[in-house]
């Protein structure tokens, strides 16, 4: 299960061509693979995020997501897709343009899942290329993709500045191959309702201290909250970067974020949503500590409706005090208006 998805990962990042049910060959559209592949792609078809052709002043009515064109020339960095100055029209044929079929929807899935760019790139099937492509099933990668699988591996004593009564435990994703983390603050104190803080991962906000969001400045509050408390708390740190988009996606996020848009228009514009993460690991590693009741350290409501439709008891909401700078006041307003945070800004 874990080498197919590894397998099938390593490839598309490397640029080798994937065959899928002896009916798509695919590469991944990164600069690399670009490279790799230049030959091939001249009138293969790429997939576009109807959000980026907007990008480029290019309106289509449609209420599809996706569409598939033609590539009329080879062109050299997906990077450069994401430049005002790209001229897109000269890449791609416009009037070849096509809705995708369920199967291509799910090959889009897949590439989202394991944070590639959602930009496959179809190319002529010929017998020669079929026999030399690697070969997978759709169907089981997909359903697997849409699967969650996590065990626990192992724990540690771990004092910490603010609390020497803290433990770490490790989980491992047998689907994706990540491992999630959970550090428990006064284990010893059994009979108490825990405090739980769900966090995703943010390399830029939680280790750097970046401004530009403020996951470190709830990572921090969270951790200082359970600190002072008596009473158990488990912080559940979920290996998804950016959202889920990955930590290089993310970088070409922030790319579009200057231009003037919103974090979330800038994801849409990449092929994402405003949010690509899923709760099916914290459920686990929760059903692991076997705490049913608990109160939430969250400004998320849907983090609040995952929990809830698990069947966990939400006692108590404990919000977090937005931490506002001059650097990510509009990326709050955001998150307020389109995300539906329970932020008092």
């Amino acid at each position: 299960m874990k080498n197919q998805i590894e397998t099938l990962l390593t490839k598309l990042e490397y640029g080798e061509v994937i065959n899928f049910n002896n009916s798509y060959l695919i590469i991944n559209s990164d600069e690399s693979n670009i490279r790799t592949a230049n030959k091939n792609i001249k009138n293969s078809f790429i997939v576009i995020p109807v959000s980026l052709l907007s990008f480029h002043k290019v309106e289509i009515k449609t209420n599809e997501d996706f569409l598939k064109f033609k590539v009329r020339r080879n062109f050299k960095s997906i990077h450069s897709f994401f430049s005002k100055n790209f001229k897109i029209l000269n890449i791609i044929d416009l009037s070849s343009k096509s809705n995708l079929n369920l199967d291509e929807k799910k090959i889009v899935k897949v590439f989202k899942k394991l944070n590639l760019l959602p930009f496959p790139i179809f190319l002529n099937i010929t017998q020669a290329n079929k026999r030399t492509a690697s070969f997978f099933k759709l169907e089981e990668i997909y359903k697997l993709l849409n699967q969650s699988k996590v065990i626990y591996k192992n724990q540690a004593f771990l004092p910490l500045k603010k609390n020497k009564n803290v433990k770490i435990y490790l989980f491992d994703d047998l689907i994706l191959n990540i491992t999630h983390y959970a550090l428990v603050f006064n284990f010893d104190n059994k009979n108490t309702i825990p405090n739980i803080r769900i966090h995703s991962s943010c390399l830029t906000g939680d280790l750097m201290g970046s401004q530009k969001c403020d996951c470190g400045y709830q990572l921090d509050t969270a951790m200082d909250y359970m600190s002072k408390r008596k009473s158990i708390g488990i912080l559940i740190y979920l290996n998804q970067e950016g959202r889920g988009l990955g930590i290089h996606n993310k970088i070409i996020s922030y790319n579009i974020q200057n231009n003037g848009y919103d974090t979330y228009e800038a994801d849409n514009i990449l092929g994402f949503t405003g949010d690509e993460r899923n709760y099916k690991a914290a459920i686990q590693i929760l059903k692991y500590f076997e705490y049913k009741k608990f109160n939430l350290i969250t400004n998320n409501p849907e983090k609040i409706d995952a929990l809830k439709n698990n069947g966990f008891i939400i006692n108590k909401i404990i919000k977090i005090k937005p931490g506002i700078t001059k650097f990510n006041k509009k990326y709050l307003v955001t998150k307020k208006n389109i995300g539906k945070h329970m932020l008092n800004l």
